[in-house]
């Protein structure tokens, strides 16, 4: 697959679901806003695109201050501990805190929808599932350990 047919892929699929988003000609990226669930109630989702696939990061809106960060640091650990499809990361410079997944396309002629479907529909999901106890740990309101088992008790 070429990069355009990848874009088209994702727009098509994007379309079709009215999607609402931005697409970046020039740098080659989507755009949009993410209603959640939780107490983050929102993240900016991106998907940028290469020669060989995308990945789509979901971005959450709050940064962990400081002197917090090593705190978020240990429950984005915990969170990422058998995960099968993505990771969440945090930039230690910024705060910045995000879940990333990545699509390789080398070798398909086409994207299942499937994949698509899970590639955008994950990370925020997993936004969801681990949304609130992100938030409890940026206000410094709890620690990782309680948070983590909070929000992976109704999947036991």
């Amino acid at each position: 697959m070429t990069k355009s047919e990848i874009v088209s892929a994702v727009r098509d699929f994007l379309d079709s679901d009215d999607w609402n988003y931005d697409y970046n000609d020039e740098r080659c990226f989507i755009k949009c806003g993410v209603n959640l669930k939780c107490k983050l109630q929102s993240i900016q989702l991106y998907v940028n695109f290469n020669d060989n696939g995308y990945s789509v990061y979901a971005i959450c809106k709050l940064n962990a201050d400081t002197e917090v960060r090593n705190t978020v640091n240990e429950y984005l650990a915990r969170a990422n501990y058998g995960l099968r499809n993505g990771n969440f990361e945090m930039d230690f410079s910024d705060g910045e805190v995000r879940y990333k997944c990545y699509v390789n396309t080398k070798g398909l002629d086409v994207i299942p929808t499937e994949i698509i479907d899970d590639s955008i529909s994950i990370p925020c999901a997993m936004f969801d599932r681990y949304g609130n106890g992100l938030a409890a740990i940026l206000m410094g309101f709890s620690d990782p350990a309680t948070e983590i088992e909070k929000a992976e008790e109704d999947t036991r």
